[in-house]
């Protein structure tokens, strides 16, 4: 059933789907999963007995892999290839204040950058965030790192 523009754009920009997969995996934080594990871990069912609903199943399939790499992008979840299979695991968006060492969950805002090569010439992309210690104030940390 198609929504006007005003219910879109007033819409929520988390869904339960992603709460129950973020809640998921930082339950289970030291461990890594597929998404196949991942969708039987927080009930997301598909049906593949009738050729139509396997149609159908396929195409949430599709919107649960969507949603987990929207997760992977904002760094709520990460995302590596092991063995030739994708695994997800809960971000790490915590940081320790430098000066007093408490901890700080959600970063103020976060950003990617270009760091400097390595010795065979390959770049890190990183991810930095910026907390704010209750104490002393803002200060920037190196939330995650991958090779481009």
């Amino acid at each position: 059933m198609p929504i006007d523009r005003e219910k879109f754009d007033g819409g929520k920009l988390h869904s339960s789907v992603e709460n129950k997969i973020v809640s998921f995996l930082s339950e289970r934080k030291e461990r890594a999963f597929t998404s196949h594990e991942i969708m039987g871990g927080v009930h997301f069912r598909t049906d593949f007995n009738t050729l139509e609903i396997a149609k159908m199943s396929t195409f949430a399939i599709s919107d649960f892999t969507a949603l987990l790499y929207d997760l992977v992008r904002r760094g709520k979840v990460r995302m590596k290839v092991v063995r030739g299979r994708m695994y997800f695991m809960v971000g790490r968006s915590s940081a320790k204040c430098p000066k007093c060492k408490i901890a700080v969950e959600e970063p103020k805002k976060t950003w990617k950058m270009a760091g400097r090569p390595d010795k065979s010439g390959k770049r890190l992309q990183l991810q930095i965030g910026l907390f704010k210690c209750p104490k002393h104030g803002t200060f920037r940390t190196v939330l995650h790192k991958q090779k481009i």
